[in-house]
C-alpha cells in the first residue's frame, strides 16, 4: 500500500514558554509547523487520515473570540492548500476517497472535511462525545462547524489488542487499516496503524509534535514501533514527507 503525505498549510504558534503570558503577549514564533494529512492507497479504496485545515481558519473572526485556546496559534493557508485541492492536483478525486479516519476533532484535523461527504468518516466514540455541544466548545472544539451532510461512523475499539494498544477497529475489513486508541493529546485521540506487506506506518496525529518525540509522550508505543519497524507519522512533523 502506498502512503502519501500532504501539508494543508502551516501553523504558527505563540512565542514564549507555557503560561498565561502567552495568551496576553502578541508575539509569534518565526518558525511554523506543517498540518499534514496522509492518503493511503488501500486495495479496497482510498483512505485519508484527517482532513486538514480550512482556508477559512486564516480569516479574522473565524474562531470564537472568547475561547483562549485559539489565541495560541494561527493558521496560514489558502484554498489551494486545502486537502481536496491538493488531492485533486495529485490526480485523486475527493469523491474517490472511501474512508476518512479522524485521529481527533480539533479544527486543523477536520477543517477540510466537507469536501469528502461521499466518504465514510470514522471517529472514536470518546472523541465524538467530548467534542459535542457546548462542552465541546469549552474544550476547544468547533462542533458548530461540522458539515451537516456528514454522519460519521462512531466506533468503539472492540477488536483485538495489538502491541501496546488494548483494542482496535478494522477500517478496511482485512486487518491492514487498524484504528487504535492513543489518548493523551485529547481523551479520545486515536491513531491509524497501516500494515503493509513491505512497510507499516502509525499515523499518530497529535500524539507528539514530531515522530522523534513519541518516545517522550508514549514511550511504550514508540518502543513497539521500533521493534516492529513501524514508521511513525505525525501531523506537525516536517520530516513526515520523507518518511513515507
Amino acid at each position: 500500500m502506498r502512503v502519501r503525505a500532504f501539508s494543508t498549510g502551516r501553523a504558527r504558534q505563540k512565542a514564549g514558554e507555557r503560561g498565561i503570558r502567552r495568551y496576553l503577549v502578541d508575539a509569534w514564533r518565526d518558525d511554523t509547523l506543517p498540518v499534514h494529512i496522509f492518503l493511503i492507497e488501500h486495495p479496497r479504496g482510498l483512505c485519508l487520515v484527517d482532513a486538514g485545515q480550512t482556508a477559512e481558519a486564516a480569516r479574522p473572526g473565524y474562531f470564537p473570540w472568547w475561547q483562549p485556546f485559539f489565541r495560541l496559534s494561527r493558521f496560514e493557508l489558502t484554498p489551494g492548500d486545502e486537502a481536496a485541492a491538493q488531492l485533486a492536483r495529485a490526480g485523486y478525486s475527493p469523491r474517490a476517497v472511501r474512508w476518512v479516519v479522524l485521529t481527533h476533532l480539533h479544527t486543523d484535523h477536520v477543517g477540510g472535511l466537507a469536501a469528502f461527504e461521499a466518504a465514510e468518516v470514522v471517529v472514536a466514540r470518546r472523541e465524538w462525545n467530548d467534542a459535542a455541544g457546548m462542552m465541546g466548545r469549552v474544550r476547544g472544539y468547533l462542533p458548530q462547524r461540522w458539515p451537516r451532510t456528514i454522519r460519521p461512523r462512531v466506533v468503539d475499539f472492540t477488536g483485538p489488542a495489538i502491541g501496546p494498544f488494548p483494542g482496535s477497529y478494522d477500517v478496511g475489513g482485512d486487518g491492514a487499516l487498524l484504528f487504535v486508541p492513543l489518548p493523551g493529546h485529547t481523551r479520545g485521540h486515536a491513531a491509524l496503524l497501516v500494515r503493509g506487506a513491505a512497510r507499516s506506518y502509525l499515523c499518530a496525529g497529535d500524539a507528539a509534535v514530531r515522530a522523534s518525540e513519541l518516545a517522550t509522550t508514549h514511550p511504550d508505543v514508540a518502543q513497539w514501533c521500533e521493534r516492529e519497524a513501524v514508521a511513525i507519522l505525525t501531523t506537525h512533523d516536517d520530516r513526515a514527507s520523507a518518511l513515507v
